[in-house]
């Protein structure tokens, strides 16, 4: 039978990245010109009427009067030769009359001929441009089809296989990160082991996705409702005692005993239950043994046998010496038993399981859910250790609230999975304490939102910082001149002149005559003179004023800005600290677009 594999996206992501939408944009070839045939016969018609146009006046006058002298010619010289002007006449006439009028039919043949050729060309050139707008719109159809299969938002994840380590957020946004990021790798064969240590169902709608895929799931609460699970199922004693003593030492970081004596001591204890299973209560009973808290009628699940071993154990001088430790050891451990019971908590037993999740319940108390915590850390390290989290597929470990968790521990835990061939995820609901000490030592970071500031402040400092031109001076000014002149001229003047004249005109004629008859001379004559005086006075006075006036105004605006290079952050504290709840910022070292913006909303995977 084949499973069903959670098959959501086409490859490992945690959310999505804007890429905006691309415009469509078609190449356009040129449109068709139409290809009108030239007038030039037309032309040339025109420009012949045009020339017979300006020559028909001197034609008419040339026509008159070559009539006018063929009339004269035939009526004074001869008929004959009256020809000669009457074909001057004729020939002028048809000039002026005759042929502007056969140049006028011949231009109208023309341009109908040459309208039809317009009207052919054009509808062949409507042709041409259906044709055009037909391939221009199946251009665009073809475009915007691959444009519409293109996303706005693609998926994006991180370059590394190795660890990722997630800083703030909320448990909403947490929830749309695993879900993005667990679905995509199940989807590509991958295996996931999630410890829910938040208290807050982090893993639920990707638990709930696998589930309605049809994926293998194997998923424990801790504690469960009936309190009847029992984590230590399935461990030997050397593990018991090494995850026991770990678990209480780190839910108590104070306690400066060596845990390598807790260790021991629980595994001394451990071998001695050897007629049931190792459980909490009958740990639990077996120290309270140790310390002479219970008589054989009170041994409860222990049998003789084992009270008998457990009863000789320590010497009493030993006891007294280890009593402050036996007290705090049977005190952590009475705890868990209180929660636990002796049913085998699924999970581990079965390589063909696509998702693991062990969550720790919201109803247990600060005290119990750190003991558990560690725990479930404890457990699942020595589990890895042991080689059953093996097998085909790639296998990822997430751990949710590793805030919790001390930074010794986790890098150890991160060797571990590293020789095992296991790629680790750190979700950190702050960037603080081991947090900041762990940051940077993986591979790829994200950060989401850090609501306070000097997380954001830290977190903006592991980014990066870039150099960058800043305006860091404006000086704006305003100036405003008016100028105004005024000019007044006046120009007076007087003019005086006195002309005489005198004059004398004297005449003298004389006529002599001789008659033909008589040879008699006879003078006559006459002797004129005269004498003229005149005498002319003129004068004036002339007065003008003029005035003139100018007025000027203006304005000068300048402004300038002075840039300086400075070294600031790459994303500002104040980004990481809006962001929306599912957004988030994705640093990899071998992204070379790396820092990333993205979002895990499941929405925008639809889009």
């Amino acid at each position: 039978m084949v499973e069903r594999a959670v098959a959501t996206y086409e490859a490992e992501h945690w959310g999505w990245e804007y890429r905006g939408t691309e415009v469509v944009v078609v190449e356009q070839q040129d449109p068709p010109l139409p290809a009108v045939p030239p007038p030039s016969a037309l032309a040339t018609l025109n420009t012949k009427r045009a020339a017979a146009k300006r020559v028909r006046p001197v034609l008419a006058w040339v026509t008159t009067a070559a009539l006018v002298a063929t009339g004269v010619v035939a009526v004074v010289v001869h008929p004959l030769v009256a020809l000669v002007p009457a074909a001057v006449a004729l020939g002028a006439g048809w000039l002026s009359w005759g042929r502007p009028e056969i140049l006028r039919r011949a231009a109208v043949k023309e341009h109908q001929r040459w309208l039809a050729e317009c009207v052919t060309a054009m509808a062949g050139f409507e042709r041409d441009v259906q044709t055009w707008q037909q391939q221009l719109s199946e251009r665009e159809q073809t475009k915007s089809l691959q444009v519409s299969t293109v996303r706005a938002w693609v998926p994006v994840g991180p370059v590394t296989k190795e660890r990722v380590d997630l800083y703030g957020g909320t448990a909403a946004g947490w929830r749309a990160a695993l879900l993005a990021m667990g679905s995509s790798l199940m989807s590509a064969g991958g295996r996931l082991v999630v410890l829910d240590l938040t208290q807050d169902a982090v893993v639920e709608p990707l638990r709930s996705m696998a589930a309605e895929y049809g994926a293998p799931i194997r998923s424990a609460i801790v504690p469960d409702e009936a309190r009847a699970l029992n984590p230590l199922t399935g461990l030997s004693p050397d593990e018991i005692g090494l995850v026991v003593a770990e678990s209480l030492r780190g839910a108590e970081p104070e306690q400066s005993e060596s845990r390598g004596v807790d260790a021991t001591l629980v595994l001394q204890v451990v071998e001695c239950l050897t007629d049931g299973p190792v459980t909490f209560t009958r740990l639990h009973l077996a120290f309270q043994v140790l310390l002479r808290q219970l008589t054989p009628d009170q041994r409860g699940e222990l049998t003789r046998t084992e009270y008998m071993k457990l009863a000789d154990l320590l010497s009493e001088s030993a006891r007294r010496t280890a009593e402050p430790r036996l007290f705090r050891l049977a005190a952590g451990i009475q705890r868990l038993s209180a929660v636990t019971g002796d049913a085998p908590m699924d999970g581990w037993e079965q390589d063909d399981v696509s998702l693991r999740v062990f969550e720790l319940s919201a109803r247990e108390s600060e005290l119990t859910a750190s003991l558990l915590r560690h725990l479930l850390f404890q457990i699942t390290m020595v589990r890895i250790q042991r080689g059953q989290l093996s097998g085909r597929g790639e296998r990822i470990i997430v751990i949710a609230g590793a805030d919790a968790l001390a930074r010794p521990e986790l890098e150890r835990f991160d060797s571990i999975c590293r020789r095992n061939g296991i790629r680790l995820v750190l979700l950190f609901a702050h960037l603080r304490d081991s947090a900041v000490e762990l940051l940077g030592s993986g591979d790829a970071v994200l950060f989401m939102r850090l609501g306070n500031a000097k997380e954001a402040e830290q977190a903006a400092t592991f980014i990066g910082r870039q150099h960058r031109l800043v305006a860091s001076q404006f000086t704006y000014s305003h100036g405003t001149n008016t100028s105004t002149s005024t000019s007044d001229s006046t120009t007076r003047g007087n003019s005086a002149s006195t002309s005489d004249s005198v004059g004398v005109q004297t005449s003298d004629s004389r006529q002599a005559t001789f008659g033909l008859l008589f040879s008699r001379r006879h003078r006559s004559g006459s002797k004129t003179s005269g004498e003229q005086s005149s005498t002319s006075t003129t004068g004036g006075t002339s007065w003008s004023e003029a005035t003139s006036s100018s007025a000027s105004s203006g304005s000068t605006e300048s402004t300038s800005i002075g840039y300086q290079r400075t070294y600031e952050y790459s994303m500002e504290p104040t980004v990481l600290q809006g962001l929306s709840p599912t957004a988030f910022v994705m640093v990899d070292p071998l992204d070379p677009a790396s820092p990333r913006l993205g979002d895990c909303d499941p929405r925008l995977g639809d889009q």
